[in-house]
């Protein structure tokens, strides 16, 4: 009888450890620390790349100013106009936003969005309210989760001063009245028109166009040394505990990880992919989380000093969640293939998925910059009509740049050689100034 006993307490004391490695077992599998948030924040706060903190209005800019006056269109091309103009306008207040799509039709729209006295302030892509919030007084609370890419100021003589704020792919117009601007500024700007280069409309849909230069233009061709930064303060400021962090050494680089994030470091290319599985990038997500990715974009890099060069928000695509900012030099967009003059990020629900960027940052010109004339805007569209199978519709943009290249002697020096690009079916390409023939294609490498 004693063994019987013996047997079932010695049963009884097995199934009891075995279900108490099992809660065990359990808990270590889905237990998560909280001390990875809080160090994460630890070190980004901590460890900065550069010393420049960026605001909003610096990074979200207009990638054209036009003026429509008397039957033509003039590009406001000088920053300083364009910093004027933008600085004026963070006085005034936009208020009593009016839904006023169904009165344009789609037959009249490009003559409404380009009408003959206005002013007209075109983004690289549709920029979310709250964005627009930073970056000038609108009082109307009714407005989240839209989005515009234009902005169009009636020079017309009203007894109220009006703007309207369009989405040119939607075409969607609301008007908005305009308070406490100083009218004699603006209508001083826009007397200045005949001074700026003279343009022309290239109109690619029934709701599209774009604004090119009439006559050939000099740009700079520059040469940079470059001032190499430092993977490890990216390693401190990215992992969420970097003592916890392996470094490989590869043929063409460094790897570093934790065991669950990854940091690559191609020196060949002179950039760092950052890559955190655990963010999930999640595609269902609410308009109103949408509408922030821009702003949390702007803030990550913020948060660790990352803004070493002057970048501009370029493009963003809400379904992959991602966003992408170009560097500019002299006020013109910069684009390489391999993704040298990018940092993009793609989101996960709370983190950042991945993120790209060079490692490197311009220093001082190498020499004299040297001028050298561009092709005029109806020489370009000669160019792309040539190319085989090229239809209109599906170009996006237009616009001059300069496209970065590695000096292949000296592995510290960048060349910016003037160019034309053209955004067409979702990607952007080259047009060589030097071919006579057509364009050479080539396409900013991007997170997929």
């Amino acid at each position: 009888m004693t063994g019987m006993k013996y047997e079932a307490a010695k049963t009884i004391l097995l199934t009891f450890l075995v279900l108490t490695s099992i809660a065990f077992t359990w808990e270590l599998w889905t237990y998560h620390p909280q001390y990875d948030a809080i160090q994460n924040d630890e070190y980004i706060q901590n460890v900065s790349i550069s010393n420049a903190q960026v605001d909003t209005s610096m990074i979200v800019r207009p990638s054209q100013v036009l003026i429509h006056k008397n039957e033509a269109h003039y590009g406001m091309i000088e920053e300083g106009d364009i910093s004027k103009l933008l600085k004026d306008m963070k006085k005034w207040t936009f208020d009593d936003f009016e839904n006023i799509s169904s009165t344009v039709s789609k037959e009249n729209f490009l003559s409404f969005v380009h009408r003959k006295e206005a002013i007209e302030i075109v983004y690289p892509d549709e920029i979310p309210m709250n964005i627009y919030r930073d970056l000038f007084q609108i009082d109307d609370k009714g407005m989240d989760g839209v989005s515009f890419d234009t902005i169009v100021l009636p020079m017309e003589k009203h007894q109220d001063f009006i703007a309207y704020f369009v989405s040119t792919d939607h075409r969607k117009v609301y008007q908005a009245t305009v308070s406490d601007a100083s009218l004699e500024e603006i209508h001083q700007l826009y007397e200045k028109a005949e001074k700026f280069p003279r343009y022309f409309a290239y109109n690619v849909s029934e709701t599209k166009a774009f604004f090119l230069p009439e006559k050939e233009m000099m740009m700079s061709r520059f040469q940079y040394y470059t001032d190499e930064l430092d993977p490890d303060k990216f390693k401190e400021a990215l992992f969420s505990d970097p003592s916890f962090v392996k470094k490989d050494i590869l043929t063409f680089g460094e790897e570093y990880t934790d065991g669950s994030r990854l940091m690559d470091v191609d020196f060949l290319q002179n950039l760092l992919l950052y890559v955190n599985p655990a963010a999930k990038n999640t595609i269902s997500q609410s308009s109103d989380e949408s509408s922030t990715l821009i702003q949390k974009s702007i803030d990550f890099v913020n948060e660790h000093g990352g803004w070493t060069d002057m970048y501009h928000f370029a493009e963003w695509d809400r379904d992959k969640r991602k966003v992408v900012f170009r560097l500019y030099v002299n006020n013109y967009p910069v684009f390489n293939d391999y993704g040298m003059s990018e940092i993009v990020q793609i989101w996960g629900t709370n983190e950042v998925n991945k993120y790209q960027r060079p490692l490197f940052r311009l220093e001082i010109p190498d020499r004299v910059s040297v001028s050298t004339k561009v092709w005029s805007g109806q020489e370009v569209i000669k160019q792309l009509e040539k190319m085989k199978g090229f239809r209109k519709e599906l170009v996006n943009g237009i616009t001059l740049g300069y496209e970065l290249v590695k000096d292949q002697e000296r592995g510290k020096v960048v060349i910016l050689e003037p160019a034309w690009f053209f955004l067409y079916d979702g990607t952007w390409k080259t047009i060589s100034l030097k071919e006579t023939t057509g364009g050479r294609g080539g396409s900013a490498v991007g997170l997929e």
